[in-house]
């Protein structure tokens, strides 16, 4: 299987009555009839409604939907505005520790939802009643078991320690009233039932039609396993150790690096990167692990590519922060590099840089929108704060994610492009990283991961000992986190960052590498040309750093962005549920707000 289709059958009916967000409403009553859970059939149905619960990509229907309680669009490519990628219109509150949805947001909100982890829960405690062949109800269970860890791993990320609950809480369970389990344990609990998925489903190939199978569950245990063994690490305050855990993403990612795997390239260095990110199909593409398919002639579609091409969503433009870390072609930092050509304008600084810079932040000129098509005065110049139409408040107009088909934006809710999920690319990265961790990273491993990404551009290769200083990425390590990376591990999270950029990974490293403050760096944009603008005026429209650079929040939010290193790496828990059940304690640093 090699996409998920939104097409997928949802329990309607059935679940109609399940949008309770408390945990102790008993789950899709009505269809605990003795009937159901007989067939395959059954289970399958029952199976069906979480892949679009889980499975988002870029949503659906207008796309409107935010995450809880990060408060960005559900659609992947705008999980970096909260980061040191991305710079909305509006600012974020989250980014500028001024997140208070626990106080407003009422029992079950800020991600504090148990209600899909209770119908999860209820699949495992009726699956085996039917007459089913165990090796077929096992595969549905797999399925239940890769979205259960899936949840887990979202909610640790978000809170720390989380009730762990193996069965449908009833409302007498004295899981109701019960502390928080220890998140040591729930994490052994998550790559305990990760594993269990994997055992169950079914080979790449082997699998039913747009259903999950092993190579799946493989690569999202490569994701969890690197995040926690990271994050123990770094986080050293919490006394646990991630080495059982990096060795897992070691080898997670180890058994996708088969050859079954391969990075897209037409040897186009110039395009292949951003045509890879847009695009209605990935049947075949030899990079893509999981992705998901729209279908318009069924009336199921999303609105992304039409207000993603117009900038319509969150408004958004690159940071300066971003484009700094892109390496010359000639592998050296800019700082370093007798081929940069400084930072006089966008066109300036955007040559012999690394072929994904222009394919991810769209230079003046490119990435057009046709001429008559609404939104097309977004480029070729972006539309910073002065200039009508929806603002790209840097001026780092984001290219990556672009489909360049007014068609599919006609479509509106029905558009088709599809979304990437899981990536090989990824895969490598996390090999990488989890190598280095372990100490047992050397060239080999270097060739076989990083290197492979960069000669998809034609970048030089990394070569251990013989890695430039980046005084611009030292002097941010210095000030800005309590520690200083050697200069190979530096190297591999900046090639994280830009192969990865606009995927909604930044935050998640952050959090695990314990750089949140990297959100204080200040939040600039492009070096401001009043010949290019000749219509906006300084200090009125736009405000400038000493250098020229524009800066977006010079009146929203004139002391930048905060990280508070007590309290930032975890989300609170809403104060409703804290009075529900006294024996739930707050996360550290959220008591008093």
């Amino acid at each position: 299987m090699k996409k998920i289709y939104i097409t997928i059958a949802c329990l309607i009916g059935l679940l109609s009555g399940c949008n309770d967000e408390f945990m102790e409403r008993y789950p899709l009553d009505q269809i605990s009839d003795e009937n159901f859970w007989k067939t395959e059939q059954d289970l399958e149905l029952y199976c069906n409604s979480f892949y679009s619960t889980y499975i988002t990509g870029f949503g659906s229907g207008w796309g409107t939907s935010t995450v809880s309680p990060y408060g960005y669009n559900e659609a992947i490519a705008y999980g970096d505005v909260i980061s040191d990628n991305g710079a909305p219109q509006t600012y974020s509150k989250v980014a500028a520790d001024q997140y208070n949805g626990h106080i407003s947001g009422g029992s079950g909100s800020g991600g504090w939802n148990w209600s899909n982890i209770r119908d999860l829960n209820y699949f495992l405690d009726n699956y085996q009643r039917g007459d089913v062949a165990t090796e077929v109800r096992n595969v549905y269970a797999g399925e239940i078991y890769f979205f259960k860890a899936w949840d887990y791993f979202k909610k640790v990320k978000t809170f720390g320690d989380v009730p762990w609950l193996t069965h449908v809480v009833q409302t007498n369970s004295p899981e109701l009233l019960a502390p928080r389990t220890p998140r040591e344990e729930v994490m052994d609990s998550v790559i305990y039932i990760l594993d269990k998925a994997i055992s169950y489903l079914p080979e790449k190939g082997a699998e039913k039609t747009d259903r999950l199978n092993k190579d799946m569950a493989l690569h999202l245990k490569s994701r969890i396993c690197l995040y926690e063994g990271t994050y123990r690490k770094y986080h050293s305050e919490l006394g646990l150790d991630g080495t059982e855990f990096l060795k897992e993403a070691a080898a997670a990612s180890e058994q996708l690096m088969d050859g079954r795997y391969s990075l897209y390239s037409t040897g186009d260095i110039d395009n292949d990167y951003n045509d890879f990110f847009a695009t209605y199909s990935y049947d075949g593409n030899p990079e893509v692990i999981l992705w998901k398919e729209y279908a318009a002639d069924l009336n199921l579609g999303v609105a992304f590519s039409r207000y993603y091409a117009q900038n319509l969503r969150h408004q958004h433009g690159a940071t300066r922060s971003l484009v700094d870390e892109y390496l010359c072609v000639d592998g050296q930092p800019i700082s370093e590099s007798d081929l940069f050509l400084g930072k006089s304008s966008i066109q300036t600084e955007m040559q012999n840089r690394d072929p994904r810079l222009s394919q991810t932040i769209a230079n003046f000129g490119t990435y057009n929108l046709q001429a008559g098509v609404q939104g097309a005065n977004n480029a070729p110049l972006p539309n910073i704060p002065g200039l009508s139409g929806n603002k790209c408040p840097t001026g780092y107009r984001v290219a990556k994610w672009f489909l360049n088909d007014p068609a599919d934006w006609d479509r509106v809710t029905n558009g088709m492009q599809a979304a990437i999920v899981f990536r090989y690319a990824e895969t490598l990265l996390n090999y990488a990283e989890a190598k280095y961790e372990l100490g047992e990273l050397n060239q080999t491993v270097l060739d076989e991961t990083i290197n492979l990404i960069r000669a998809r551009v034609n970048m030089p290769p990394l070569v251990m000992g013989a890695i430039s200083a980046d005084p611009i990425m030292e002097s941010n390590y210095a000030t800005y986190c309590s520690y200083m990376p050697e200069p190979v591990l530096r190297e591999i999270r900046r090639e994280r960052r830009v192969e990865l950029a606009f995927e909604s990974f930044r935050w998640d490293d952050l959090m695990r590498w314990k750089a949140g403050r990297f959100l204080e760096i200040p939040v600039e944009g492009i070096k401001f040309v009043q010949e290019q603008f000749p219509g906006v005026e300084i200090g009125k429209d736009v405000f400038l750093s000493e250098e020229g650079y524009i800066l977006p929040y010079f009146e929203t939010l004139p002391n930048g962005r905060a990280f508070d290193e007590e309290k930032q790496y975890l989300f609170p828990i809403p104060i409703e549920d804290l009075v529900l059940n006294p024996n739930l304690d707050q996360n550290p640093g959220w008591e008093s707000n």
